[in-house]
């Protein structure tokens, strides 16, 4: 194998990783848009949510009035609206780790293979006498492929755990919302009782 074949393969081999990367980044522009279409739709909710609350203290005629209309089914509404946006985000971010994920294995995959026929073709095309750094050669691409084989073990361990603390945060949320209706219940039953 002559200087010309080895900077071709490895030509090849980069651009396979520049495909990508640019698979890789044009996920993560999609995956921002999402998001940004998600705090949109949140913002414009919340801000027509806040301006009818502000349009129905304003014409209360009295104090009763104000604090009947803050109300444990008020906070569940707000709760509720959060909970929604916060499915959509972990989806989103679901979505977005999967994608990552096959990005991640694909790459690693062609890579290896990439590496694996420019080693076999090294091997099959080397001169009598070079066999000690042919030997050297597949013993460094043992030890890089194992490295490889890491590197996945540990993205899809570090993905697992980005959802886990999702859903975590997700249900730790859900819990504070039910306890602040809970709390605000009672509050509400003295005050229409009053």
């Amino acid at each position: 194998m002559n200087q010309d074949q080895i900077n071709a393969k490895l030509s090849q081999i980069s651009s396979k990783g520049l495909e990508s990367s640019f698979a890789l980044s044009e996920a993560a522009l999609e995956n921002a848009q999402k998001l940004a279409e998600l705090n949109y739709a949140a913002s414009k909710d919340a801000l027509v949510n806040v301006q009818d609350s502000i349009t129905q203290v304003l014409s209360a005629k009295d104090t009763k009035q104000v604090t009947d209309l803050i109300t444990a089914d008020l906070l569940q509404d707000a709760g509720t609206q959060a909970a929604a946006y916060q499915k959509k985000v972990t989806k989103v971010l679901r979505d977005s780790n999967k994608e990552l994920n096959n990005v991640v294995e694909s790459s690693i995959d062609q890579f290896q293979k990439g590496m694996q026929e420019w080693i076999n073709t090294i091997s099959a095309n080397a001169p009598a006498g070079s066999d000690a750094f042919v030997s050297a050669m597949k013993t460094g691409y043992g030890s890089a492929l194992q490295g490889f084989e890491q590197f996945r073990a540990v993205s899809k361990d570090a993905m697992a755990t980005a959802e886990k603390n999702a859903e975590q945060a997700f249900e730790a949320f859900q819990g504070q919302v039910a306890q602040v209706k809970k709390a605000a219940t009672p509050a509400t039953r003295s005050r229409k009782a009053a």
